[in-house]
């Protein structure tokens, strides 16, 4: 009877709106057995998917991260990549053709002014926010800090392997704000 007490005590511990029964009770203990069942195994939970796209604005267009700030002023792409040391460490705002978007995640894509032109790589700023992977062709307005930074060649394959072409320049644009029209 002490041993079923006991199972009966350890019990209601998990149980808070359970009685607790004394060995000196008269109410009958249900017998328990010597071992329970082990429980299954739980399965990891998948990744979490990307956030659903923001809604279109009446005009179709869709803003992915913080909305465009009002006072900074339209840049063009072929003036960036034309002069990058001039915009380095500056925030920009510059429109052009999205041409290639991270396949992974949606995290990067490569921006161009024209098909002639080359192209820039836009990561999204910190993860942030991603992109959707079926954009290319589209229009980009975008927003964020110009950056001159070396890849390494760890990083180049890495970026190679989701699809991007354009590793071997230093200019990045870590955009803060992607609009999409």
């Amino acid at each position: 009877m002490m041993r079923n007490a006991w199972i009966l005590l350890a019990i209601s511990a998990c149980t808070p709106a359970s009685p607790v029964a004394s060995s000196s009770s008269s109410a009958a203990v249900a017998p328990v057995p010597a071992e329970a069942p082990a429980a299954a195994p739980v399965a990891p939970s998948p990744p979490a998917a990307p956030a659903a796209a923001p809604p279109a604005a009446a005009n179709g267009a869709r803003t992915f991260g913080a909305p465009l700030a009002g006072a900074t002023a339209l840049t063009g792409l072929a003036e960036i990549t034309g002069a990058p040391e001039r915009f380095k460490d500056q925030v920009v705002r510059t429109e052009g053709t999205i041409a290639r978007v991270c396949q992974a995640m949606g995290c990067w894509m490569e921006l161009q002014a024209s098909a002639a032109d080359p192209a820039v790589r836009v990561p999204m700023a910190g993860h942030a926010f991603f992109l959707p992977k079926d954009v290319a062709g589209r229009h980009a307005t975008i927003e964020g800090r110009v950056a001159l930074q070396e890849l390494t060649p760890e990083v180049r394959a890495h970026l190679a392997s989701e699809g991007a072409v354009a590793v071997a320049s230093a200019l990045s644009i870590s955009a803060t704000t992607v609009v999409i029209d």
